[in-house]
């Protein structure tokens, strides 16, 4: 078992739905062992075991939260609501008790290959019980009957080992006995005090550990090998000290990769983890060796097979923890059982992000509108006026009217006494604060962050009037009162993208943050506006800038308390008197429309900036045929492309960006992957995306970086550009052998650095897909352009593939290059710009001359035709050209007097107007224009031109109302369950829930 990947499903499950989960997991699951009963296929066994090992996963991170409490009355409220109930915990044992007689009934003896996948069950009935015991929850005793009835009759079997006797006979029954007795806690505990040593807790931090086992470790293995009669305690004692050296290294990886993704790998944080990291491997080490010694002296006492087992099952060392003959035999044996598991926690986690995404469309729309509203009042109180320094306060001291917001992830509004103290030894900065400045800058610890989080700026912000008085009164002894738990390295427990829960109305305290270990609590509006609340100054208007605070409003009482309390504010929303739209037959257009067609042209993808919806046109332009429609529900959309039949989606999901694969007519994800993490304090960077025409290749820009994929079925592989895999090899660095680049005087150079910023970068394949073309703008004022060739299963730059020129001199460092095509017939690279006179260029490669043509001024768009020789191209004065490579690299533009007429000149722009070129003879145009989605095709025959308008509105209009129209596409092939085996995890799509007229939110 992989700790790392055990970390990733930590992410993923520390949210407060965690009950929903579980209970889709069971009926999921129930759904397959019922086909299961009627084809009695065993191979299909091991699949099914699967989702008991997903169970087993939910019920480790629930020890882990208890671990080290006396009962669940002891554990801090913040985790309470990530808690299982007891009801749930109960009925899942059943649940499993029931798997094991479907799967492996009494009366037939287990398939010799799938009698250790039995006892595993049992094992997971062992860390159920032992999180009931944990809890400390009473169970009428006929529940416990039931209990332990149903669970010997289930293993009624003869072929029994000794191990799986001894916990279904005799641990387990011990253990079902004591469920909600204090006694076994109270045991537990005296054990761990006489000898020094103590768990850790969740709240207190995981990690670190270090138990010393040479003294405790003795008495427990003699405990549970000797006792005939008692061993319960020394057996729950040493399982949980295993667990816990397992959960400190599981937390370790979640907050290495928090840490690295809000910090840095070089953080001060950092080093602290990786040594309570390697502390804490050092440790497991030594248990873990210790346990098997024993084993291997007492390898027939089934207590020390049932541990050794338990071990080597989940042993993430690759090799056996211990050289000797009997463990190495054991662990061979295990070799199947540790594959499943490892495959079954990927799974895992594909399931969950999957889930997540399906349930976008649920209330993607009214966290948009929260969202929305949010921006609008924070931009309010950003923007309101600032205190005069001139101005004396009429009452109290003034350090306590003025908050500065500082650079901190959670945007913290610090009071100026506790810069003050953080400044005391910084004489000049500690005089400047004195002057109330309006901005200030400095390198200190946030006062309010746990953790070293440093600060560079501050801006003074005046805060609300009414609130500030309210505070005034309140006593000093109580403004600091909150939650506060040990300081910590292991703060975090998931990312702010896996703890959104899109099925759970949340707390208005809450943030959109799973456990935190340890944590502040951060009060919401529902605190913040009671009278008698003791919310400190610090957290008065620090949640409304944090990414939770969509969720907070949410909540009903939150939200009457912000209407009444800001009653008179007014917020600039856009057009439209209601957030919430009425139900019209015209559906309301994206604010800021994309689009883009297809590399073959066929088809046109629509959305709108953060929308959750892209929508697909298959067009038609023959008469009588009608546009085939559909429509990809994915939330956050950022930039679309399309090949042929497949369909490329860049979403952003919280702090992360993740690329989502669609078929034609797919209506969840063939496959996705995440491309980019840490976006919480970075706004989205600029996105250039282009997919070959067979579908085969995938390539974008992002940063410095130009990552090309290559995608097959259900999946997606990340190919490398030369030898690089996470920077674009011609930035900033040497060029590869053989790379050649055009000086300013038009000679190849080899190895010339470009170490100026990057302005903006265009992608495009060939048309047969065996070329890639990079065109950079670089703050040089020089364009450089590379074509990679694919060869050998890697995108090769080949010699005399790389060019660069100088820009004009007037030319503005904004990003002006529109498109970028490879004629690979002729070697020449054409590139488009909104730049002036000089676009468009045709760069040949085999000659140094640049070809600018004359007649162009500001391309806006341009395409390529299926043999790349010819190009359409729009400019800025609302004229359309057909251009034509010749075969001495001259670019021949051809007038198209019909093709631009009666379209608006203010289409004319980038962004506005794009362009495809289906066929030889046949020009695609669209636009949007006074709410109506035109398309315009135009023939082009001998000098001829041919143009036909089509509205597209009435199929979008369409497609918002329904997900799929019917009758347009075949039916849709069965979806595979996620719980079998298969390579990404699917689900069906929900059906859309029409947003209710609620009249009464109005007043917001």
């Amino acid at each position: 078992m992989s700790h790392p990947l055990v970390a990733a499903v930590w992410e993923q499950l520390g949210r407060r739905d965690v009950g929903n989960i579980l209970r889709e997991i069971i009926g999921e699951h129930a759904a397959e062992l019922a086909v299961f009963q009627m084809q009695d296929d065993v191979s299909r066994i091991e699949p099914l075991i699967r989702p008991v090992l997903w169970i087993n996963a939910i019920f480790d991170l629930q020890r882990a939260y208890l671990q080290g409490l006396t009962n669940v009355h002891d554990c801090h409220p913040y985790f309470l609501p990530y808690l299982l109930p007891s009801e749930a915990i109960f009925s899942t044992l059943m649940y499993l008790i029931r798997v094991k007689s479907d799967l492996f009934p009494s009366n037939t003896p287990a398939p010799p290959d799938f009698a250790r996948h039995r006892h595993f069950i049992a094992q997971v009935l062992l860390g159920g019980i032992r999180l009931l015991l944990l809890r400390g929850d009473a169970i009428p005793p006929d529940l416990r009957f039931n209990l332990e009835r149903a669970m010997r009759g289930a293993w009624h079997h003869p072929d029994l080992s000794g191990a799986e006797s001894y916990l279904i006979m005799d641990l387990l029954p011990r253990a079902i006995d004591q469920i909600g007795s204090p006694e076994l806690s109270k045991k537990q505990g005296a054990l761990l005090i006489s000898n020094n040593t103590s768990l850790p807790s969740f709240a207190s931090g995981l990690y670190p550990f270090s138990i010393a086992p040479e003294t405790l470790m003795t008495d427990l293995l003699t405990g549970i090998v000797a006792n005939k009669t008692d061993h319960l305690t020394s057996f729950c004692t040493l399982f949980d000290i295993i667990s816990a050296a397992e959960f400190a290294l599981i937390q370790c990886h979640v907050d290495r990769r928090r840490i690295s993704q809000e910090q840095g790998y070089s953080h001060v944080a950092a080093s602290k983890v990786e040594e309570a990291f390697a502390q804490a491997q050092e440790t497991r080490k030594k248990l873990v060796r210790t346990v098997m010694a024993a084993f291997d002296d007492e390898f027939s006492a089934p207590s020390l097979q049932v541990l050794a087992t338990l071990i080597l099952s989940h042993n993430a060392e690759g090799q056996p923890p211990l050289q000797t003959r009997r463990i190495r035999d054991s662990w061979t044996r295990l070799l199947r059982i540790r594959g499943v598991l490892e495959d079954s926690l990927g799974l895992l986690v594909r399931w969950l992000i999957n889930r997540r995404v399906q349930m976008w469309d649920c209330n993607g729309e009214l966290e948009s509108i929260s969202q929305d509203y949010q921006r609008h009042l924070t931009q309010w109180l950003q923007n309101a006026s600032l205190p005069d320094p001139g101005a004396r306060p009429q009452s109290g001291d003034k350090r306590t009217s003025i908050l500065y917001a500082v650079d901190c992830p959670a945007v913290h509004m610090v009071p100026k006494a506790l810069l003050e103290e953080q400044l005391t030894s910084r004489d000049t900065l500690y005089e400047h604060l004195q002057e109330n400045p309006e901005f200030l800058t400095m390198n200190i610890s946030c006062p309010l962050c746990p953790g070293d989080i440093r600060i560079q700026h501050a801006r003074m912000i005046k805060p609300l009037g009414q609130v500030a008085t309210a505070l005034q009164d309140v006593p000093e002894s109580k403004r600091n009162r909150r939650y506060s738990l040990a300081d910590s390295a292991s703060r975090d427990t998931t990312s702010q993208s896996s703890s959104t829960s899109h099925t759970t109305s949340l707390d208005p305290s809450e943030f959109s943050r799973s456990p935190v270990s340890p944590i502040t609590r951060t009060l919401g509006f529902s605190d913040l506006m009671t009278k008698d609340s003791d919310t400190s100054v610090t957290e008065l208007i620090s949640p409304l800038s944090s990414n939770g605070s969509s969720d907070q409003l949410r909540e009903k009482q939150g939200t009457r308390s912000l209407s009444r309390e800001l009653k008179s504010v007014k917020i600039p929303f856009p057009s439209g008197a209601s957030l919430f739209r009425k139900a019209s037959t015209k559906q309301k257009l994206p604010r800021q429309p994309r689009s883009c067609f297809s590399t073959t042209g066929r088809t046109l993808l629509l959305w709108g900036a953060g929308t959750s919806w892209v929508m697909r046109f298959e067009l038609s332009t023959a008469e009588g045929q009608r546009s085939k429609c559909h429509r990809y529900d994915v939330s956050g959309v950022q930039y679309a492309a399309a090949g042929d039949k497949r369909c490329a989606v860049i979403a952003a999901v919280g702090e992360h960006l993740e690329l989502l694969i669609f078929d034609s007519t797919g209506t969840i994800a063939d496959a996705y992957l995440t491309i980019e993490t840490g976006l919480q304090n970075q706004s989205i960077p600029p996105i250039c995306m282009t997919m070959s025409r067979n579908d085969r290749f995938l390539a974008f820009t992002i940063r410095e970086e130009v990552r090309v994929y290559e995608v097959g079925v259900g999946a997606i592989r990340r190919v490398p550009l030369g030898e690089h895999f996470d920077q674009y090899p011609l930035l900033g660095e040497e060029q590869p052998s053989g790379a050649a680049t055009v000086s300013r005087d038009g000679q190849y150079a080899n190895h010339q650095p470009r170490l100026k910023a990057l302005i903006e970068r265009k992608i495009q394949f060939s048309v047969d897909a065996k070329h890639l073309v990079v065109a950079t703008h670089l703050g040089d004022h020089c364009a450089y352009v590379d074509v990679w060739g694919w060869n050998a299963g890697q995108w090769i730059i080949t010699p005399d593939k790389s060019r660069s020129f100088k820009l004009p001199s007037w030319t503005a460092n904004d990003g002006d290059l529109t498109c970028v095509f490879y004629d690979s017939f002729h070697f020449a690279v054409i590139m488009t710009a909104f730049l002036g006179r000089e676009s468009p260029l045709l760069v040949s490669l085999a000659d140094p001359n640049i070809v600018s043509d004359p007649l162009s001024i500001k391309i806006v768009h341009a395409a390529q035709s299926p043999s790349g020789t010819r190009f359409v191209m729009a400019n800025g004065a609302g004229e359309m050209y057909m251009c034509e490579c010749k075969a001495n690299t001259v670019l021949t533009p051809y007038p198209l007097k019909k093709a631009s007429t009666k379209i608006s000149l203010a289409a004319f722009k980038p962004g506005n107007l794009t362009l495809s070129f289906p066929q030889e003879n046949e020009i695609l145009a669209f636009w949007v224009k006074d709410g109506k989605l035109s398309l315009r095709a135009i023939r082009y025959s001998e000098g001829t031109e041919t143009i036909n308008d089509f509205d597209l509105r009435p199929d979008f209009d369409r497609l918002v109302v329904e997900r799929v129209p019917a009758g347009n596409f075949p039916t849709q092939r069965r979806q595979n369950s996620s719980l079998s085996n298969q390579t990404v995890a699917e689900m069906e799509a929900m059906t859309p829930i029409r947003r209710p007229d609620m009249a009464e939110l109005s007043a917001i």
